[in-house]
């Protein structure tokens, strides 16, 4: 038999849960609709692998048109190490700043610094941003990446959507509370959910005196004070650039409150504020491409703009400048830039003299200044391919200690092909050492250049099993590029016919397609991805593969 204290504490239990339960499912009938959150504000624990921020794949240093570059952002790499007279300038933002539905050269920083070097100014522009990035994320990526480059300007370019996205993410409850949060109406409404979250911009305009817009200012602001003082603490100037949605523009608009607020904020703080918004206040809304992106010609007028702000672009050079050291690099790497900042591809061979390629070469290898080696490197790039004379010294810059110089060596030997050859010994030498990117530029470059040396076959094949997609992709394409004498990589290539990357199998099968006879032993794993595999690119290019195999 039960005691008393026993069955008491039962029907106590019991009691609490069924009330609990009427008492949620009261608050599932009373709970107001949930907040309709626009698209473009993002909940950081949703879209972050570390709930807070991100950086795209890394890039490795070279070339210069990486898609990314080596910190991870969509600009150019740029070396760390500054110099006098050179001024560099830092925008942090978000999508607007990155050029949502353009291509990087038409994004307004990289316009910037075109006009600005134009002018004959000597500045580096830096586009740090990111799509989905919010002020806090801007902060962030100061501390983590724009410190070590030593800027003199820091702009923080601000979005009305930033408020919305800070107020929505840190006013969040913490740990297991949030989990009650996501699955509770009663704690929902016990926490005041549907007061807490801002589903517009436009709720910044239309309910300026709500505790929730109160709140997103307030979040806003702490933001903005200590990236400010952490840019102060290193010596740089701090301004805020603030950008319309395109509503702003349009017929019926509401006052211009939220930049009002943050210009009154900015000049109590001592912080240079520019608003864009007067400057196209009569301007069509074809500026923009949708609700706040830029469209190409209104990152025209944002670059123009800028460019115009004293404190952003800095004094004029005199006439009497005289150009910094050694005036060779600095000239290629002028017209390097000059190149870069339209999105112009290298120029052809022909257009450089061999014997100017080898200096330049030389200097990018060989120069004591990690400044200088950067620069010639990149100058390098636009002049065109170097011939077998340059050889010995991109040998030179594959074992060099510097990975920049590595990067742009083991890149322009592949470039070079079948001349590149001698170069292979020091290639295979730095895939087995280094762990990295640089293993994978050399096992690449190996390919390029069509070496058959049977010690690639192991290090690319545990290129296959890495957990970057990137690296598994090239590891199988490079593969591919050595032919017939990949035939020792059959076994791996047939499991890796089961990455779960759609891009890895597609060039594990075009690997399988350039290997002829060696092949063979594929069959069956081929056809069982011809009639299984998920991807309709991948079960196209089996079918393909198929039909080049000897004896199909």
């Amino acid at each position: 038999m039960t005691s008393t204290p026993l069955r008491n504490l039962a029907l106590a239990a019991a009691s609490t849960l069924v009330f609990g339960g009427l008492m949620e499912g009261a608050a599932r009938l009373l709970e107001p609709p949930p907040v309709q959150k626009q698209e473009y504000l993002w909940d950081w624990s949703e879209r972050f692998k570390d709930a807070e921020f991100y950086t795209l794949e890394k890039g490795e240093g070279y070339p210069p048109n990486e898609e990314t570059n080596v910190d991870g952002l969509r600009d150019v790499t740029r070396p760390i190490e500054t110099r006098e007279g050179l001024r560099r300038v830092v925008i942090l933002g978000d999508s607007v700043t990155f050029g949502h539905g353009l291509e990087a050269p038409e994004a307004f920083p990289q316009l910037l610094e075109g006009s600005l070097r134009a002018s004959g100014r000597d500045v580096d522009v830096f586009n740090l941003a990111l799509p989905g990035w919010s002020t806090r994320q801007e902060r962030l990526a100061y501390e983590r990446i724009a410190r070590k480059y030593r800027p003199n300007v820091v702009v923080l370019g601000v979005c009305l959507n930033d408020l919305a996205e800070l107020q929505i993410n840190l006013t969040k409850p913490p740990g297991f509370l949030l989990t009650l949060f996501k699955h509770s109406a009663a704690i929902r409404m016990a926490l005041g959910a549907s007061k807490r979250e801002i589903g517009a911009v436009e709720e910044l305009f239309a309910a300026d005196g709500s505790a929730r817009v109160k709140s997103a200012f307030r979040l806003f602001f702490d933001e903005v004070r200590t990236l400010k003082a952490e840019v102060s603490k290193d010596g740089a100037t701090f301004a805020v650039a603030v950008f319309p949605f395109r509503f702003q523009v349009e017929p019926k608009a509401p006052a211009p409150t939220v930049q009002r607020r943050i210009v009154e904020f900015a000049k109590a703080e001592n912080i240079t504020a520019f608003d864009f918004l007067p400057e196209i206040a009569a301007a069509p809304a074809d500026l923009f491409l949708d609700y706040d992106h830029f469209s190409k010609a209104g990152h025209d007028r944002v670059a123009a703009w800028l460019a115009a702000r004293p404190a952003i672009a800095g004094e004029a050079p005199s006439a009497s400048a005289a150009p910094a050291p050694p005036e060779r690099v600095r000239e290629l790497s002028l017209r390097a830039r000059e190149l870069e900042a339209k999105g112009r591809p290298p120029t052809p061979p022909a257009t450089a003299k061999p014997a100017a390629i080898d200096e330049v070469i030389g200097q990018a290898v060989d120069d004591p200044s990690p400044r200088v080696r950067f620069e010639a490197a990149r100058a390098a790039f636009y002049l065109g391919l170097p011939g077998a004379s340059s050889v010995p010294a991109l040998i030179r810059g594959v074992r060099h200690e510097d990975p920049r110089v590595r990067a742009f060596a083991t890149w322009t030997l592949g470039e070079m092909g079948d001349i590149a050859r001698p170069a292979i010994p020091a290639l295979v030498a730095l895939a087995r050492q280094d762990g990295g990117a640089g293993k994978t530029g050399a096992l690449t470059a190996i390919g390029k250049i069509g070496g058959d040396s049977p010690d690639t076959i192991p290090l690319l094949l545990q290129e296959l099993k890495h957990p970057k997609e990137a690296r598994r992709y090239r590891a199988a394409r490079t593969i591919g590029r050595m032919g017939p004498a990949a035939a020792p990589a059959v076994p791996g290539l047939i499991e890796a016919l089961h990455d779960p990357s759609a891009l890895v199998r597609l060039h594990v099968v075009r690997a399988f397609g350039n290997l002829g006879e060696a092949a063979k032993p594929a069959l069956p794993a081929l056809i069982e991805v011809l009639n299984k595999d998920p991807d309709p690119e991948v079960r196209k290019e089996v079918s393909h593969t198929l039909s080049k195999l000897p004896g199909r």
